[in-house]
């Protein structure tokens, strides 16, 4: 857990509705009966707002949302006890629909099949209403994260600027985006950029971890922290050093789906500490959220738990975060 609480805003530029069907098996081309079915207010960002609350520290969910399920996505937020500042926008907000089998089937090993809508384009005064939202509660909060798929139409000069913006509050602005955003992120000068190995490999150019975080480096990223699924995850200081890594003794099993937002939380709430701490609690959240039938949720007791069994590495040239 967070030595102290740590105010988080957490900014969604793509939120979706989230609907989780759990199912006994996946077969495809086959009529499958949905056993239970969950559906709320999502998006990275918004799952990421969610666990910064379960790790016991404050968090707002800054969000554009609009068409039918727009009401549903803020009365949502509403009666779960999440301060939100949405955004209205003419375009209707997606759906992202998880389907979780129990069991293993011929084609998904068992892992969820996810299916993300696109979502609709902002037009430029939406846009910069976002901007402008986000930038002006930064203020109050001592990390900004932006994590998530991008509106249609987002290009380096959008995203760009919004990343520069929330930088420019003095608040260290934390980012997981994936393909070109990673790369527009670094060039921004995010302050921790958080791409899974695909995703770094995918952007970069390059399956070299090292080569691939002195890329982002390169183009004016400072800190890098590379998920590798069940082998953990590695933090790179300046000059692509690999300062602390860390893994859990053991794989867990259920639903991954949130744990990269889990990671995500931890790693805000965390900012400050040293390495090797914000890597355990990392580890950890991630890992309860597994345990959790839907994204955006951990149990405490399941992180402290969890984090007796977190194994980590630490340069020890480098002891300070």
């Amino acid at each position: 857990m967070s030595a102290r609480p740590t105010a988080v805003l957490c900014l969604t530029p793509n939120p979706a509705w989230d609907v989780t069907y759990d199912i006994d098996r996946l077969v495809p081309g086959e009529a499958l009966r949905v056993r239970s079915v969950a559906a709320r207010a999502g998006g990275k960002g918004v799952n990421v707002a969610r666990v910064v609350r379960a790790l016991g520290s404050a968090s707002v969910a800054v969000a554009p949302a609009g068409g039918l399920l727009g009401a549903a996505f803020a009365a949502d937020l509403e009666a779960a006890g999440q301060p939100a500042a949405l955004v209205p926008v003419a375009g209707a907000l997606r759906q992202a629909v998880a389907v979780v089998p129990e069991h293993p089937g011929p084609d998904d090993g068992g892992h969820p099949t996810v299916l993300n809508e696109p979502g609709a384009s902002l037009t430029a005064v939406e846009w910069e209403d976002l901007v402008r939202t986000a930038a002006r509660l930064a203020a109050d909060h001592e990390v900004v994260t932006i994590s998530g798929s991008l509106p249609a139409g987002t290009d380096e000069d959008r995203f760009g600027r919004l990343v520069r913006s929330l930088r420019a509050t003095g608040r260290p602005v934390h980012v997981d985006v994936s393909g070109p955003g990673l790369l527009w992120a670094a060039r921004a000068g995010a302050d921790l950029l958080k791409p899974n190995r695909a995703e770094l490999a995918e952007a970069t150019g390059t399956h070299d971890l090292v080569l691939g975080v002195a890329e982002l480096q390169r183009l004016g990223a400072r800190d890098v922290v590379v998920t590798d699924g069940e082998k953990g995850l590695a933090a790179f200081g300046p000059r692509a050093v690999a300062v602390a890594r860390a893994r859990l003794d053991a794989p867990v099993h259920g639903n991954p789906t949130g744990a990269g937002d889990a990671a995500m939380a931890a790693l805000a709430v965390s900012v400050g500490r040293p390495w090797a701490e914000r890597l355990a609690l990392t580890v950890a959240t991630s890992a309860a959220a597994v345990l959790q039938p839907v994204a955006g949720e951990v149990d405490p007791e399941d992180v402290r738990r969890l984090g007796a069994r977190v194994l980590t590495e630490t340069d020890p040239r480098t002891t300070e975060d």
